[in-house]
């Protein structure tokens, strides 16, 4: 009962977020997808349903690829009628190809090179593939999560509660799960691997462990009484991951009980709904309550935590001894981890954008990338502590 409780909170939480993704007639379709940057070129998913590929020199846009049009499925959160794909993901770089997923269950591998060549060649070419996610008895075939790329595979996580592998150059199905969730049949978190094992967690309170070979489970699993709200994150074999009753659970590989939960005593004001990062012992966990918490990740015990009041969406970014987050509200604020922080740390920087902020965002060279809710991409120049230059995302008629 608390775990349908929990699952119900969330999605009248995240109601206002995903119901965008319905609006029909040629209207936006929404979508919080985030950034990457690869070789120069940003890649972001827009609201309006397309990839695109802006030049960070010259900020053109060297290509754009539309998602399909297509008729959602009833069930679930979709409205069963005919609308512009939302993209909620963040496109993945791979050698020469950008793969994707899209609320309408496809998976989308692009020919980034070929499409530099000539931006205006059709949408089907060598080198690129759709694939549809099957539908599982009815139920919604989205894919919320983030895509997971690695070797020869793409690891995709899907509303009807399997988790699938395909072959990355031509999109044959390697394998498909069991159903993971049977209670909500909702995976909305992207899985992560290490070693051998693909790691999984569920709304229902699951940490799965699958063969990366053949997707069967194996031996171990851990059991919460709490569902999971965020991705995982591995460190040094302790899995690290949000929960609905307001903490932040690290689970060591092959344990049956956490490690630690924090905070220890009064649940934080909210989810940890981002994943966390870790570095040199210390996780960094955004919170929807507005703090950013530093826990040492051996013991659960707080460094320091900062205040931003407003919720933190996004995971945070690395950026050589910079650690950089961003509130909803679409300020950026950056930590020094080489000094001295106290428990109320005061940072180093702190950047308005000008525009709500919901996506994951990357940092290189510099600079952070960010995709805000206005169908815009903005870069700030983390040095001069402004922003350096914004690109409409809007596609002109």
């Amino acid at each position: 009962m608390k775990q349908r409780k929990a699952l119900f909170l969330a999605v009248i939480a995240l109601l206002p977020l995903v119901l965008v993704s319905c609006i029909g007639g040629g209207q936006p379709a929404g979508g919080w997808s985030g950034t990457t940057v690869y070789d120069g070129i940003v890649y972001a998913g827009t609201m309006d349903g397309r990839v695109v590929a802006i030049n960070s020199s010259t900020r053109n846009l060297e290509w754009s690829y539309s998602t399909t049009p297509v008729t959602a499925p009833s069930s679930g959160l979709s409205c069963g009628q005919t609308s512009i794909t939302a993209i909620y993901g963040t496109p993945v770089v791979d050698r020469d190809m950008v793969y994707i997923g899209t609320y309408s269950g496809q998976v989308v591998a692009l020919n980034m090179l070929a499409r530099r060549e000539n931006s205006t060649f059709p949408q089907q070419r060598y080198g690129e593939w759709e694939w549809d996610c099957p539908i599982d008895n009815a139920k919604s075939n989205a894919i919320v999560a983030g895509l997971l790329v690695r070797e020869d595979a793409i690891y995709v996580s899907s509303s009807n509660g399997r988790v699938y592998s395909l072959d990355k150059e031509f999109g044959d199905l390697n394998w498909e799960s069991k159903v993971l969730d049977e209670t909500h049949r909702k995976l909305w978190t992207s899985p992560v691997i290490q070693g051998n094992t693909l790691y999984v967690n569920t709304y229902d309170g699951h940490v799965y462990a699958l063969s990366l070979e053949t997707g069967e489970l194996l031996d171990w699993s851990f059991e919460s009484e709490a569902g999971f709200v965020s991705s995982p994150v591995i460190y040094e074999d302790i899995i690290f991951l949000g929960s609905f009753d307001r903490r932040l659970c690290a689970v060591t590989i092959g344990s049956d009980v956490p490690m630690w939960k924090f905070p220890q005593e009064e649940p934080a004001g909210n989810w940890f709904w981002a994943s966390p990062v870790v570095n040199e012992g210390i996780v960094y966990a955004g919170c929807l309550d507005g703090r950013l918490y530093a826990i040492e990740a051996e013991t659960g015990e707080k460094s320091w935590e900062f205040d931003t009041e407003s919720p933190i969406v996004s995971s945070p970014v690395l950026m050589d001894n910079l650690l950089i987050i961003t509130d909803e509200s679409g300020t950026v604020y950056v930590f020094d981890l080489s000094a001295e922080l106290e428990d109320e740390a005061v940072p180093l920087k702190a950047i308005s954008i000008g525009a709500s902020v919901r996506g994951s965002f990357c940092a290189q060279d510099g600079l952070a990338y960010i995709r805000g809710e206005d169908n815009s991409i903005y870069v700030v120049d983390i040095d001069k502590g402004e922003v350096s230059w914004k690109i409409p995302l809007t596609a002109k008629e």
